[in-house]
């Protein structure tokens, strides 16, 4: 790690860490379970539609608004991506978002809508600050930035790495 110092106000017992940047190598295998093409979802024009609703009420800008954004916007499945559906447990959904779906066409239906979607910008979704390559933790500080100040992490390819 560089420049990392730690002080001690030993009159209050407080220890600061001061700022400073932490390498970190991931390698992820992403399990994706067989699905049908997004074009073929009977589901599919529920998201054209909720696309076409956000653009006629002027909303088809980046939900994160910082000064990191860039790039052309798209919907990001949220909660549960598209390609994940056959292999996520309803029930579990419902519980952590306090949702009910009657049947499994609701819970299909949902994936597919508003609750589960959310404009961002190629930077913020598919890029070096995007949530589908920053670790979780670390995404949703990003979702919360201050502008001005370092982002809390972004992707770096290997041919890209100091030294």
């Amino acid at each position: 790690m560089r420049g990392l110092t730690t002080q001690t106000n030993y009159d209050k017992g407080d220890v600061v860490t001061a700022a400073h940047d932490q390498m970190q190598t991931l390698h992820i295998l992403s399990h994706v379970p067989e699905h049908s093409p997004r074009e073929d979802d009977p589901h599919y024009h529920l998201f054209e539609q909720a696309k076409a609703r956000i653009k006629r009420q002027g909303l088809w800008k980046c939900v994160i608004a910082d000064d990191l954004c860039g790039g052309p916007v798209a919907l990001h499945h949220s909660h549960v991506e598209f390609s994940q559906i056959n292999a996520v447990d309803e029930h579990k959904v419902e519980q952590a978002l306090g949702l009910h779906f009657s049947d499994d066409e609701a819970f299909q239906q949902w994936v597919e809508g508003p609750g589960n979607l959310e404009v961002l910008c190629r930077n913020h979704h598919t890029s070096h600050y995007g949530v589908h390559v920053v670790p979780a933790a670390l995404w949703e500080a990003l979702r919360f930035h201050r502008a001005g100040t370092v982002p809390a992490a972004e992707f770096v390819a290997a041919k890209d790495l100091p030294g």
